[in-house]
């Protein structure tokens, strides 16, 4: 889905990248070892971004959503269901903002946050 990789690669300082091989793209902040704010499987139809934590609470009751527990408040999203592309847009730009306020204060002002 190139509106992913549009929306994520519009966010400052995104790189994209494949460490587990050419069919799931990881988005990272800065570099290689940047943080990761979303993974997309365009064979599979699932991403997993990093939300909010009240939206977290909530996203299992949504239709194709699902919380992961390996990392604190990511979800997947199963692209099949979920087709809205402003929605996958938003909780693209989301995660960006989830992972980079998360930064230490000097990551956070090569960004332009506070």
């Amino acid at each position: 889905m190139e509106e992913i990789r549009i929306a994520a690669l519009s966010m400052p300082k995104t790189i994209e990248d494949y460490p587990f091989g050419e069919e799931i793209v990881v988005f990272r902040i800065f570099d290689k070892k940047g943080p990761i704010f979303a993974i997309f499987s365009e064979k599979k139809s699932i991403l997993n971004v990093r939300v909010s934590n009240d939206f977290f609470e909530l996203s299992d009751a949504i239709d194709g959503m699902s919380q992961l527990k390996v990392w604190k408040n990511w979800i997947s999203v199963d692209l099949k269901i979920l087709r809205r592309k402003q929605e996958i847009k938003d909780l693209v730009y989301e995660s960006w903002y989830e992972v980079a306020e998360n930064l230490s204060k000097g990551k956070r002002k090569l960004l332009n946050l506070k």
